[in-house]
């Protein structure tokens, strides 16, 4: 904090530098050669100070003070208007004055103390605000260090996860990686499994076809050997019973049995109408009504492979 003394002295200097410039605004300097043979008003004054302080003459005066000679008219004349702040400080020195004696000899007025301690009072106040700013910008650096160490500490926190999850992130691409190989040389080896049950099914179904086709024959065997025979004969004797031929068509029974296929009803009989398992040549045929079979159905089980036939009436013989 800046004490009392040190602020009257600055102040002091504040306001003798404002004069000098102000002196400096008012007026510039001259080249004119003073008349060193004519009295000023200043004169007397400055004699015997130049007694004092042992020089003679205003030649030297001049020297010492390193002034122009329109410099040595003005103080002579009493004017310090134009000279410069150095200028009046190395005159009074020149003199063995202090500024502000010399300022009091040329009538120029210099602050009272009073203005002097108000405008250190004002300083001062200056001063104390600046110190208690100064505390508060303490204050928030503080606790800005505080907050900027918590998030250091936070980010540390947050790179050390970071690293963490790049790691767990690393091992389960590793491991997804290897399922997913392994994924692929399953569904390579699904893949040729597929091809070869393909084949096999085929393969296999073509065993199958030609093993019903045999076993059909076996059954049929008797039938298709008979019937080109049987077809000759009606041909040469139109009027053979047909009860002859019947005994050739046992072999699909004994075809059907072996399939596990049933007739549904019996040709001409007269049965009652079940949707299910009749389809009737009329549309208008109700459920449970009496209608005759006219061609026998087959199914397996309870799954119906055809329906019968079935109609109201029967065709005549």
């Amino acid at each position: 904090m800046v004490e009392q003394p040190n602020l009257f002295w600055f102040g002091l200097v504040l306001w003798v530098s404002g004069s000098a410039f102000l002196l400096i605004l008012l007026s510039g300097r001259t080249a004119i050669k003073p008349d060193l043979t004519q009295q000023y008003e200043f004169d007397s004054v400055l004699s015997d100070r130049l007694h004092q302080v042992g020089i003679n003459s205003w030649l030297g005066f001049q020297r010492q003070a390193r002034l122009t000679p329109g410099g040595i008219k003005q103080i002579r004349q009493g004017s310090l208007a134009k000279l410069s702040f150095q200028e009046l400080d190395h005159l009074a020195q020149t003199l063995d004055w202090t500024l502000e004696e010399l300022l009091q000899t040329y009538g120029v007025p210099f602050p009272s103390l009073e203005k002097v301690f108000q405008e250190v009072a004002k300083l001062h106040q200056k001063g104390q605000a600046v110190d208690q700013e100064n505390l508060q910008l303490q204050t928030q650096l503080q606790a800005t260090q505080t907050q900027l160490e918590a998030a250091i500490v936070q980010t540390q926190q947050l790179q050390e996860r970071m690293t963490l999850l790049e790691g767990e992130m690393q091992r389960r691409e590793n491991l997804w990686q290897t399922n997913l190989e392994d994924a692929n040389n399953q569904v390579l080896q699904l893949q040729q499994q597929c091809r070869r049950l393909r084949t096999e099914a085929q393969q296999q179904a073509t065993i199958t076809t030609q093993e019903v086709i045999e076993s059909s024959f076996v059954v049929l065997q008797t039938l298709l050997m008979n019937f080109p025979t049987a077809r000759v004969m009606v041909a040469a004797k139109p009027n053979l019973p047909a009860r002859n031929f019947i005994p050739l068509f046992m072999p699909l029974d004994n075809l059907l049995q072996t399939w596990g296929y049933e007739p549904i009803g019996t040709a001409w009989d007269k049965v009652v109408f079940d949707p299910r398992l009749h389809q009737s040549d009329e549309p208008n045929v109700l459920e449970g009504e009496l209608v005759y079979v006219r061609f026998v159905g087959y199914r397996e089980g309870d799954r119906v492979l055809c329906p019968a036939k079935v109609s109201r009436t029967l065709p005549l013989p």
